[in-house]
């Protein structure tokens, strides 16, 4: 069977909420890095390998001071695994890390909330931008978060759905994994079983459904206009 017939009209999905949402994860090395203000950096890209580890690409941009010292302070944190760095220009430095704390993305993605990267890193405290179908999946991811550290809703905003050209590749994992009920409220299926079924890697899977998500969102931010916050 053809797996076109698998994909959703994202125009049956009411409404989508847009979180921003700051978390002091001073158990990861990357926020507690930047306690004292000097130093603040970016996760442009992640990939979970297992329940606690994930690998990171992360940016930096701004740093005041000696910066092989926070490399230090993150090589020497009991959550770093390994850390290398991959370009280094006079404005920015690239790094690759695994780390193991996926303690704040599993918060959101178990609860049905899709994280847009960056994820901003300063001041020991991680901001996400999240996304959920509804504000119950948000309060889920909530109570999560009282587990891991203090944390605060800066801003929740609603937008209207519409379609967002996909490659093949994200349409296909993302129709199986709708059908499959991956995003049904009682989840049908976890990722490693929907990375079973299409014969693809836990991580290979993981990361076609994230950026279907991201692409999705993108496309709601870039065409059309901001609706009214949500207090």
């Amino acid at each position: 069977m053809s797996t076109k017939n698998y994909i959703p009209s994202v125009r049956h999905i009411l409404r989508m909420y847009i979180a921003k949402i700051k978390l002091d994860q001073s158990t990861c090395s990357f926020a507690y890095a930047t306690q004292d203000g000097k130093f603040s950096m970016e996760i442009m890209e992640y990939i979970l390998l297992n329940d606690q580890d994930a690998v990171f690409l992360c940016r930096i941009e701004d740093v005041e001071g000696n910066l092989k010292k926070y490399f230090e302070i993150m090589e020497q944190h009991e959550s770093t695994k390994f850390l290398q760095i991959l370009e280094k220009t006079p404005t920015s430095l690239d790094f690759i890390a695994v780390i193991r704390d996926t303690t704040g993305i599993k918060a959101f993605e178990e609860c049905y909330c899709f994280i847009k990267p960056p994820i901003k890193v300063r001041n020991g405290n991680k901001y996400y931008t999240v996304f959920a179908p509804d504000i119950m999946h948000l309060k889920k991811a909530y109570e999560k978060l009282k587990k891991i550290g203090r944390w605060e809703v800066l801003e929740v905003k609603a937008k209207d759905p519409v379609k967002s050209p996909l490659t093949n590749s994200q349409k296909r994992v993302l129709g199986i994994a709708y059908k499959m009920g991956y995003f049904s409220k009682r989840r049908g299926i976890n990722i490693q079983q929907l990375a079973d079924a299409i014969g693809l890697s836990k991580s290979t899977a993981h990361k076609h459904l994230k950026d279907a998500v991201c692409r999705i969102v993108d496309d709601f931010i870039e065409k059309y206009v901001e609706p009214e916050t949500i207090y």
